[in-house]
């Protein structure tokens, strides 16, 4: 479990976008979900705000479906330089901190394109006077057209069981989710992680 769980970590950069759902799924061999005591939550982000935002969102929503979670600043806080931990350092702190699993947030993939936005029709009201009358009609106007770059992120949880720690594959379940165009961190953490927890419960992953 802790390569993967390193790896996982510290590897990536991870963005919120204001939109999301979970579009692909996939739950190991034979795992049929399980109740957890206490899972940790941890989201990559390109800022120390955007961490709190992410996780503080995704224990919220855990702990309304009565699942105990906390976010990863309780062991790993800003001020811990965690570059400077080994791979057994790390799994230690999460053992020693009694969780039983691991949530794991991060951005996989990025695709950027050019889309076109305008160039449509639209009616535009105009007043006329006929003889002592004044009537109202409409021209049609052209929009003008213009491209904007969009940006899509495909992000990933993945939920590691530790008490199979001696197992390297001890990711149980993991989803991906496409985000398109971030905005605000805040607004975009709630969205996704109602539909992140909705998934896991839903499923069965998280009993």
């Amino acid at each position: 479990m802790k390569t993967r769980v390193v790896i996982s970590l510290f590897a990536t950069i991870f963005l919120w976008s204001c939109a999301t759902t979970m579009k692909y799924t996939w739950t190991k061999e034979n795992y049929q979900g399980r109740e957890y005591k206490k899972i940790l939550v941890i989201v990559e982000a390109q800022t120390q705000q955007g961490r709190i935002n992410g996780e503080n969102a995704i224990v919220e929503k855990l702990v309304k479906e009565g699942i105990s979670a906390t976010n990863s600043l309780d062991i790993f806080p800003p001020a811990l330089k965690t570059g400077t931990l080994s791979e057994d350092e790390i799994e230690n702190k999460i053992l020693a901190g009694g969780y039983d699993g691991v949530l794991i947030t991060s951005i996989v993939d990025t695709n950027t394109k050019d889309v076109r936005e305008g160039g449509g029709t639209y009616a535009q009201p105009v007043s006329y006077r006929y003889g002592r009358h004044i009537r109202t009609g409409y021209v049609h106007m052209q929009e003008p057209e213009y491209y904007r770059q969009q940006t899509t992120y495909v992000l990933e949880t993945q939920l590691f069981d530790v008490a199979d720690h001696a197992n390297k594959e001890a990711v149980v379940w993991s989803g991906q989710s496409e985000l398109t165009d971030p905005s605000s961190s805040e607004s975009a953490s709630k969205t996704y992680s109602k539909t992140l927890v909705k998934t896991l419960i839903e499923s069965g992953t998280i009993k």
